[in-house]
């Protein structure tokens, strides 16, 4: 068994996760990006690119209940940055997350 080691060019930290559902997950990191990432697929999509005075710290995705009553409800992203702010958005589809966060 051997250990191989590589190291990057630039450090990449993600900072934090959010599960959405049990393939799908958000990250955001250092570079200011939120990222989503398809566990099935193995596929990932830059989502937003946030401003440069933005530095993420914790992300939290409240989805949709899925209970027996069909009701619409909003999903929820929250993401919380170093200055204390927090970027709320309440939306019925993750595709209206840029809208927000630039």
């Amino acid at each position: 068994m051997r250990l191989k080691i590589s190291l990057l060019k630039e450090p990449k930290h993600i900072l934090c996760v959010g599960w959405t559902t049990a393939e799908e997950l958000y990250s955001c990191s250092d570079d200011h990006h939120i990222v989503k990432w398809n566990l099935l697929t193995s596929e990932t999509s830059q989502i937003v690119k946030l401003p440069d005075d933005i530095y993420p710290i914790d992300l939290h995705w409240f989805p949709k209940s899925l209970g027996v009553k069909k009701q619409t409800q909003a999903e929820s992203f929250v993401l919380t940055s170093s200055d204390g702010k927090f970027l709320v958005n309440v939306t019925c589809s993750s595709l209206y997350l840029k809208d927000i966060l630039v």
